[in-house]
């Protein structure tokens, strides 16, 4: 029996808006860094393959920013990057926010992401869908995934088998959970995968 649904968030949940390379731009430009917004999304995605982190760090983040772009910012510089993304619109369906409330009345709604905790509920919380999940769970407080302790630290004391994880990413989201026993869907809007599949969240009510 389903009692928990794990949702990943970005690109899950919440689509990435339009504005993030422009914003991650104009940080840098605050911060007089001649370096493009994309130079820096990969950067903070480097954090997380490089495969030496267990945790989201801001201190070791922003050490790996001025390793790699030979700079000296402080603590300034990564609170207004944060802020930055706090702050941009979020815009959601109506459709995806019935689906989560449907949801929501019938299982424990919780997120999984690869982030940070105060920052994602800002996030969630300017979509308007905070509300459906009892929990967020950032990666400064449970490992990174796909660590299979990252799973196992957000099924409290249920079994896998009891919780379905959620999310676009096959080697993030996917494999680790089906192979310890949870169910999962794969958010795949192009194809699908071995795996269950789903084209959209929505989808959802008629698999659950």
């Amino acid at each position: 029996m389903i009692k928990r649904i794990i949702f990943d968030i970005d690109n899950t949940l919440l689509d990435f808006p339009k504005q993030y390379e422009e914003g991650y731009k104009s940080v840098l430009d605050k911060f007089n860094v001649n370096k493009t917004g994309k130079e820096l999304y990969k950067v903070i995605g480097k954090y997380e393959t490089d495969g030496i982190y267990n945790l989201y760090n801001k201190e070791k983040m922003l050490e790996l920013i001025n390793n790699e772009f030979n700079t000296n910012l402080n603590m300034d510089f990564f609170e207004e990057y944060l802020n930055m993304l706090n702050n941009l619109e979020v815009h959601v369906s109506d459709s995806l926010k019935d689906t989560l409330k449907y949801l929501s009345e019938k299982y424990e709604l919780v997120t999984l992401s690869n982030w940070f905790t105060d920052s994602q509920i800002e996030r969630l919380k300017r979509a308007g869908i905070l509300k459906y999940f009892t929990k967020v769970y950032g990666t400064d407080i449970v490992p990174m995934k796909p660590k299979k302790e990252s799973f196992l630290s957000v099924i409290d004391n249920l079994e896998t088998k009891e919780c379905v994880m959620i999310g676009d990413n096959l080697e993030v989201d996917i494999k680790i959970p089906y192979e310890l026993g949870f169910n999962v869907y794969h958010l795949n809007k192009f194809g699908s995968t071995k795996y269950p599949t789903i084209r959209k969240i929505e989808d959802l009510k008629e698999m659950l």
